[in-house]
């Protein structure tokens, strides 16, 4: 590793931040265990990260922005425009259960304080994925009179809802389907009642 090159450590930050993330939330991050869990001196991510806070934000930064590719990509390989919005939801969901400390990170109760302009920008990127799925579905006549902005918003908060309720254990029965095995379920009967024909 070239003392010259500083991505590498930086990489390998991240990656150990990402792991103590998701093993013990924001608490078991700090800067000097993130540099014993990367293997590298304790004084490298100080190097990299002003603070925990400057370190979090990077996280929420990455997990908003694997989350609109993984929204794009699952959309993109199906031709069909309603079967395509319910693969970029169903990847929507499958990311926030797949990494829940990153997703609550990003949109738990305590939001990020100060965001950065890339935590702005990949939160569009993030929006804009959900939007322009939805609008490619309105391109075929569905809910074809609604205004795309504020429909993409309606399926953010109904994808949220479902993500949300399933991470901190609300989703079970036998008051509600259980979202451990039928959280597809869920997504289906959601797209179903915003009318979308995605059998």
């Amino acid at each position: 590793m070239s003392p010259r090159d500083p991505g590498p450590t930086r990489a390998a930050v991240l990656a150990a931040a990402a792991q103590l993330l998701e093993r013990g939330g924001p608490e078991a991050v700090t800067l000097r265990g993130v540099g014993e869990a990367a293997g590298v001196s304790r004084s490298a991510p100080y190097r990299h990260f002003d603070d925990k806070t400057a370190l979090l934000t990077e996280l929420a930064t990455q997990t908003l922005s694997e989350l609109a590719d993984r929204i794009r990509t699952a959309a993109a390989e199906i031709d069909d425009p309603a079967r395509s919005l319910r693969a970029g939801c169903a990847a929507y969901i499958a990311h926030a259960l797949e990494h829940p400390q990153h997703y609550q990170l990003v949109f738990g109760s305590e939001p990020i304080g100060h965001p950065t302009p890339e935590l702005e920008r990949a939160a569009d990127a993030g929006m804009d994925a959900i939007t322009e799925i939805v609008e490619r579905a309105q391109g075929t006549g569905w809910r074809q009179g609604l205004p795309t902005r504020e429909l993409a918003t309606v399926v953010w908060v109904a994808l949220h809802g479902i993500a949300q309720l399933d991470i901190t254990g609300h989703l079970h029965e036998p008051r509600t389907l259980d979202g451990s095995t039928r959280v597809g379920e869920l997504v289906d009967l959601a797209l179903t009642a915003l009318g979308v024909d995605a059998a």
